[in-house]
This record gives C-alpha cells, structure tokens and sequence, in this order.
C-alpha cells in the first residue's frame, strides 16, 4: 500500500502535553483524531509528540510478512504499535535519542517496522513520533519482496551519486597534492560536507560512519549543513579573490562565514529544531550571496569565474525547493526535494572541479603570454644592466681617486652621488618590473647620457691632475663657460632644479637683477647648486626664491625657502661637514655636505656666506660677492 493509496484513510492526534499512553488512544472516542488532509502527515516544527492512526486488513492470501517502510532516516523518538483484534498489542518499531543503529529491527538507512498479520486478518497501526525537525512522515506498506526490491534500488541510486562525488573529491585531493594551493582543499571541504549531509539525509551515514553516535546523528544536518555554508564562501573567497578584487564582497562572505559559526555554537544552548529550520534560510542566503559574488566577479573576469557562476546557479535550485517545502509549506514530495540535491551535488561538484581546472587553464596562458613579455624585458634589462654596470665603475674609478685626493674632488663626488643614487633606484625599478615602463625608460637614458658625460668630465679633470700633481677645483681656464655672467649661470640652475621643485608641488622663482660680477662658471654654479638642493629638499610645500641684488660695493645672491628653518647656531653647525641638523632628518635624507661645500667654495673665492635676519618662516641664505673682483678680472 502506497502513500498515494493511503490519502484519506491516516488519521491524526497532536499530542502537546506528551501524556497519552497507546492504550488511551486505542480506547479513546472518535472525535480524538482528525484526518490527514494533506498527500503525506506534515505539521511543521511542532514541539508536540504525533500519533498516526491506521487501519488494515491483509487481502493477500499468501503473504503474511509486511514492512512499514517510513522515508525518514532517523527520528529522536518513534514507536510502531500493532493493535490486534484479539487485544494484543505489540510494538515492532521502538527508537529513542540514545538508541545506535544496531538497536533497528532491519537494518536499513532509513526507517523499518516489520510486523506480521494474517490473511484477511485487520489491525490498527498506531505511530507515536516526534522528530526534533519537520513533522512530515510519508510511509507506506510493503511486503517483504516489495521492500527488497526498493531497498536494491535505493542503494544502488544512492551509492552512483555519492561514487560521482567521492571520484571528484579524489581527484581534487590528488590536484592539491600536485599544486599545493589552498583552493583545493576548500573545494574537497565543501564538496565533503554537501556529501555527509545527503549520506545523512539518506541515512548512510548512520549506517556506515557513525552508528553508535545517535545524539551526533540527531545533530548532524546542522554540522553538515552548516560546513556546506562555511567551506562554500571560504572556497568563493579564495576561488574569486575578493579579498583582493572585491573587499566589499569579501566582507559580505565573512559575515555569513562568522553568522553560520555562531549558529553552530548556539546550537548547544538553543532549541535544534529552530535551528535547523533557520539554517535553511541561511543556506539561501549563502548561495545566493555566492552567486552575486561570481556575478561581481563575472563584470570583469568573464573566464576565469563562468563555470563558478553556472554551479551556484544549480545549487540554488535545490535550495530554493527545501525553503518552498520548509518554509511556505508548498506539497513538494520529500523524494523529489532528496533526489534534487543529489542531481545538483553531483551537478555543483562538476562544475567547480571545470572552475578550478578553467582557473588554471586561464593561468596557464596567461604565464605563457608573460613569459613572451619578460623576454623582451630581459633583453632591454640586460642592455640597462651593462650600461649600469660600465657607470658604476666609472663611478668607482671616481670615488676610489677622490679618496686618494684631498675634498675638493671628495666633494664633486658628493655633487654626483645623490644624482646617480636616484638613477640606481629607477633602473632597479624598472627591472622589477614596477612603474610605467615606456616613460621610466626614457627617462633613465637621458640620465645615463647626463651622469656619462659628468662622470667622464670629471674623470678627465682628474687624471690632469694626477699629471700635474694639482686639482683643477676651480673650474676650466678658458672654453666656452668662462664668459658667462652672474645672471646667466642663475639662470641655468634655475632651469636645471625647476623640475625637481614642481615634482615635490613647490613653486621656484627666479628674479634677476642688474647687477654682474665676473666669477667662475662651475665654482658659483656648484656653490648656489647646493643651497638651492638644501631648499628643495628641506621645503614640503610653499616656494623657493632666488634672485640677485646690489648692496653698496658687493652683489647678493639670495636664496629664500618655506621650509623648516633654522636658527644662527644651527646654521654655523650645518656648514661644518657631516653635520645634520636634527629637526630635519626626518624631512629627508642627507650626508650632511652640501652647506658645508658651499661654505668652502665661498671662503675659497672671496664670497661670504650668511644666513639672512628676520625671516619669521623657513631659511635664507645669501651669498655676497664683491664688486672689486670685476676690477681684479679685468687686470
């Protein structure tokens, strides 16, 4: 007998107070029960203890061996009671929160009572359940042959879905195995859990994994279901990079992450009936919130995320029909909600492990169009490592014959050291692979060009000197440069650190006067060159002014900046060599020589440099020059 053939004929008793005895509801009037009215016994979460009552007459002649098959793994308590005409009555089917599945009469995944009754023989069957989840009950009567044929069936259904799974699972432990990533075994933790939950819903896993754990039985759809949610947004987190592409999204995953945690742990101080039906709500939330993620993620990385977005798709149809059954109470059979999650879990795991092997594929090509790309760039690195190479021996060459000399030469190597210190980090830059390539590169071999020829320069000066055992420190006799004037050497620094100071935002300002003063080019260029550079560095936002004046019979040069400032004992400390003041080692870095070599070249050539008075914000410099050097130049 068919559930379909016992519609109509189950009647029902909600039992609230749990104090009926089965022989008061054997004895008790009519009006007590009430009959089903829907396909199958259904009450929700009722917190009430159910009876069903049943009556039967056996019209097979030649059967008297039957089975109750009940579509229900397990329930925190269930008895069967055979009422005969004659009085007796026997319990066939007696289970309790602490019995182990070794306790069943038939040894089956899901419910069996078996009983016997006679031909043309009638009985009233009474259940007394009470489930600690949904209420619904479908059974119906089988004779043994029957139940043996659906038991192969079953088995054999059920073990092709979870062998599916479990090739899967293989698979991607042997893949993290091999790759050693972490997505991997996300995915197996997922998969895992959808696999216990549907072995726990068919009542396998009682049967096989833990069957002497009926209180961890009864608890089993939270854990499993609950590590479904948990390991399927730790797999979207990794598998989508969110943390990384989507922070938002990311948060939003963490939080249904760390609400499915507390759940759990409610779990022990909460009611598991309202527990279970909740965590289905959760669970629709979960994949609906791993569907928009691959959704998000799917805007811009289309192929890297296509197989993630179809197979939370799938699962959400199969979540969707256990919140419609669940929650709305919509008549969808209990086999049809089971075999749904079967097709979608074997559905769901395909389509990950294609996500994870499209992932790597997608990789793959990937590094291969990167390798073609660092070809090319280690060709251009190689080229840039040579001409590296050849400046830092040149530079070396300096620095080793600066030491062997006096300062005067130490201190042009001091005027290239900051220059090429910068050129260093950007080639190191570029070969690493950060910035903008095409202007970084431009950039560099116009440095090279100017360092070359500076460093070749002074390599000259200095190999002269070594000849004539003296150093060449004021600059060339003669050439090109010994005929430019005051104003126009300021001009040229001021066009040669203009770029420095619209890179840090500063405004330099340049205001010529009539005043002129015959002096070496490279003395006074390398002697404003360093007061203009401590004004750059030293200033974080404002201007830097530069200009000429006359002052009875000298001409100033003044320097005026928005910088940190400094007092008269400061600015007699920092003309000493390797001295910093300490306010300003954290605005930038330094060795402490460059007012010292303006200092010097000053006092060496009949300047006198002077900090100016008055200045209520950042620092003056001047430097004064007099005008009976132009009578001296002249002679």
């Amino acid at each position: 007998m068919t559930q379909q053939q016992l519609e109509g004929r189950i009647d029902y008793y909600l039992d609230a107070d749990w104090d009926r005895s089965v022989e008061g509801m054997l004895a008790a009037d009519a009006g007590l029960f009430r009959p089903v009215t829907t396909k199958t016994p259904d009450f929700g979460y009722t917190k009430s203890r159910v009876w069903l009552r049943v009556a039967i007459r056996n019209e097979l002649a030649e059967e008297n061996r039957w089975r109750i098959y009940f579509a229900e793994n397990f329930m925190q308590m269930i008895d069967v009671f055979v009422a005969r005409d004659d009085g007796t009555i026997e319990n066939v089917l007696s289970q309790d929160p602490t019995s182990g599945f070794a306790t069943r009469p038939i040894p089956y995944p899901e419910l069996v009572a078996p009983f016997e009754i006679g031909p043309d023989e009638t009985a009233t069957i009474l259940v007394r359940y009470w489930s600690g989840g949904s209420s619904e009950l479908s059974f119906s009567f089988e004779t043994a042959d029957s139940f043996a044929a659906i038991s192969t069936n079953r088995t054999a259904r059920n073990f092709v879905f979870y062998g599916m799974t479990m090739l899967l699972v293989i698979i991607a432990l042997i893949a993290m195995l091999i790759f050693r990533h972490v997505v991997f075994l996300a995915y197996v933790a997922q998969a895992g859990c959808t696999l216990l939950f549907l072995m726990h819903a068919d009542g396998v896993a009682f049967q096989y994994i833990w069957p002497g754990l009926p209180t961890f039985n009864a608890f089993a759809s939270i854990a499993t279901g609950s590590g479904f949610i948990i390991f399927g947004g730790i797999f979207a987190r990794i598998f989508l990079q969110t943390r990384r592409y989507h922070p938002r999204v990311d948060k939003l995953l963490l939080a249904m992450i760390l609400a499915t945690v507390a759940m759990d742990l409610s779990a022990f101080f909460l009611d598991h009936q309202m527990i279970k039906k909740v965590l289905i709500l959760m669970a629709l939330a979960a994949i609906a919130l791993n569907t928009a993620a691959g959704l998000v993620a799917a805007r811009t990385r289309f192929k890297e995320v296509r197989f993630f977005v179809v197979a939370w798709t799938g699962a959400a149809i199969s979540v969707v029909i256990m919140t419609l059954r669940h929650w709305l109470g919509i008549e969808i059979p209990q086999q049809f909600e089971y075999d749904s999650m079967r097709v979608v879990m074997v559905f769901d795991a395909t389509m990950m492990g294609l996500a994870i092997a499209d992932r790597y594929n997608q990789l793959r090509q990937s590094r291969q169009r990167a390798l073609k790309a660092s070809l090319v760039e280690a060709q251009r690195n190689l080229v840039l490592n040579e001409r590296m190479r050849e400046l830092e021996e040149q530079y070396a060459l300096a620095e080793s014959m600066a030491k062997s000399r006096d300062e005067q030469l130490y201190n042009t190597v001091h005027d290239l050291r900051q220059p090429l210190h910068a050129l260093r980090l950007n080639v190191r830059k570029l070969i690493a692979g950060k910035g903008d390539a095409s202007d970084s590169e431009e950039t560099i071999k116009a440095s090279f060009a100017y360092l070359e020829g500076l460093v070749a320069q002074q390599l000259e000066r200095s190999q002269e000197a070594h000849a004539h055992d003296e150093i060449a420190s004021h600059g060339r006799d003669g050439g090109e440069d010994a005929g430019l004037g005051l104003q126009a050497v300021l001009a040229s620094i001021h066009e040669m650190f203009l770029p420095d100071a619209r890179e840090k935002g500063l405004d330099f300002v340049f205001v010529p006067g009539s005043g002129e003063v015959e002096i070496e080019p490279l003395v006074l260029m390398r002697c404003v060159s360093n007061i203009v550079s401590n004004a750059i560095k030293y200033t974080t936002n404002g201007r830097i002014l530069m200009g000429t004046r006359r002052a009875g019979d000298t001409v100033r040069i003044e320097v005026h900046d928005t910088g940190t400032g400094m007092s008269a004992a400061e600015f007699e400390q920092a003309r000493k060599r390797h001295a910093r003041l300490e306010h300003n080692r954290d605005t930038a870095d330094g060795h402490g020589y460059g007012l010292a070599i303006a200092s010097e070249l000053a006092a060496k050539h009949g300047m006198r440099l002077k900090l100016a008075r008055g200045r209520r914000h950042g620092s003056g410099v001047t430097i004064e020059i007099p005008l009976s050097r132009r009578a001296s130049a002249a002679a």
